[in-house]
């Protein structure tokens, strides 16, 4: 089957159209090579049936009107054998035609019929470069039998001439069908064209646009470009901007660590003395480590998302437990309640954690007095009773680096929603009466 199929690899390396034009021309040759055999032998078929039912209807006039007919527009010649006599009796042919025929057409026949009890036989054959339709018939209590020949010169012009007609017909149907096929191809070539133009573009970073109103499959295709089309580059402009970001966010630090760097190489101290200027330097080598990990960290998890990890489940009742008892003691002036439930939450732990961690660290910033988390069968919530969020920035508090409430930014919230989205649930900030809420759901 392979090696059949290979034999057509050579379409794969022609343009729509000529793949056209070859398929178009076999089609051509197989309904030569099949059709005409079949007209050719329905018209015979047809011919045949008239040229008998012509003697039929000629011997029935013989036979009950015993008359020997003289010969018509289409002849017809009768020949009358007596088998008592073993002769031809009566005939409007001369005696010459008549052994002839006898001899070369429908003798054999004429033997049968006479030594059996066959009543009519009927048949055609060739002479010369004609061919011959022949009716024997037996006279009812008789000994006498009744021969009619009938010539099918015309019959064979008329085949000729409607053969010529269905060709005519046949091909020319064949054309037009052809042209309609190759219109409708060429107008397949020419959105595949733009189509292919455009993809062109977007690899060699060029502006360009697709409008190709079709409700047909490259409709549907050249449409899923354009939104992919828009969706890179709305990633690009977020990458970018992602960029400019992370590159401002880190220049502060790394300024300030080699600007006390050099001041304490100097026998210089910003800060008093050199431990005060160390620990400047140490905090912001810190801050700038915490960065580029979360950077690192949400770059992780977009490669993981594209994994197919099999998933488990996990106490989420117990991790929760086990971050409020860390953060109540680093944050001792919140009041950190929680309302657990014993459930089970799908994914990794340690993912989970850190999603879990970024918002409880994001919650006791904003935090006036209080965090309230509650965890139910698919449902988390972590409270805080700070200020409103923005109903504008609300959308795209999760995209990274959106600033919040007090001008900063960062990966954090990015981190949790990629976290949350990985395990297939779902994470909104919801501006309570007083106070916000970080609600994951089950998807």
């Amino acid at each position: 089957m392979k090696a059949k199929l290979s034999k057509f690899q050579f379409l794969k390396r022609l343009s729509l159209v000529q793949q056209l034009i070859v398929v178009l021309s076999f089609v051509g040759l197989l309904l030569v090579a099949v059709l005409m055999p079949l007209v050719d032998y329905n018209l015979s078929s047809i011919i045949d049936k008239q040229m008998y039912e012509t003697l039929v209807i000629s011997q029935y006039s013989v036979i009950n009107d015993s008359y020997m007919p003289n010969k018509q527009s289409k002849p017809t010649y009768h020949i009358i054998y007596d088998k008592k006599q073993n002769m031809f009796i009566d005939f409007n042919l001369s005696q010459d035609v008549v052994m002839t025929l006898y001899s070369h057409l429908f003798g054999d026949d004429l033997d049968k019929i006479v030594n059996s009890n066959q009543e009519t036989i009927k048949d055609k054959g060739q002479y010369g470069d004609e061919t011959y339709y022949y009716m024997i018939t037996k006279y009812n209590n008789s000994s006498k039998y009744l021969i009619s020949i009938v010539n099918s010169d015309y019959s064979s012009d008329l085949i000729h001439s409607l053969r010529n007609q269905i060709i005519y017909i046949q091909y020319g149907f064949f054309v037009i069908f052809a042209l309609v096929m190759i219109v409708w191809v060429l107008t397949l070539i020419t959105p595949l064209q733009k189509i292919k133009n455009y993809i062109d573009d977007i690899k060699n970073r060029k502006k360009s646009e697709l409008n190709i109103d079709r409700g047909d499959e490259i409709g549907i295709v050249s449409k899923a470009l354009v939104e992919m089309k828009e969706d890179l580059d709305k990633q690009e402009s977020i990458k970018e901007e992602m960029i400019h970001n992370i590159s401002h966010d880190l220049k502060t630090p790394i300024a300030l660590i080699q600007t006390y760097g050099q001041s304490v190489k100097d026998d210089i101290y910003p800060y008093g003395d050199k431990n005060s200027s160390m620990d400047v330097i140490l905090e912001n080598a810190n801050r700038l480590e915490h960065k580029v990990k979360s950077f690192l960290y949400l770059n992780r998890l977009d490669y993981l998302q594209g994994e197919n990890n099999e998933l488990g489940t996990f106490e989420m009742k117990q991790l929760i437990e086990k971050i409020v008892l860390q953060m109540d003691a680093l944050k001792p002036e919140i009041s950190l309640q929680a309302d657990l439930e014993d459930v089970c939450f799908v994914g990794d732990e340690e993912h989970w954690r850190v999603a879990i961690e970024n918002i409880i660290e994001n919650a006791t910033r904003y935090a006036k007095s209080q965090i309230h988390i509650t965890l139910k069968d698919k449902y988390l919530e972590i409270y805080n009773d700070g200020d409103h969020i923005d109903e504008e920035t609300l959308p795209f508090l999760f995209d990274p680096y959106v600033k919040g409430v007090k001008g900063q930014f960062g990966l954090g919230l990015s981190i949790v929603s990629k976290i949350a989205s990985m395990f297939s649930y779902d994470v909104k900030a919801v501006n309570q009466e007083v106070g916000v809420s970080f609600i994951f759901t089950k998807e």
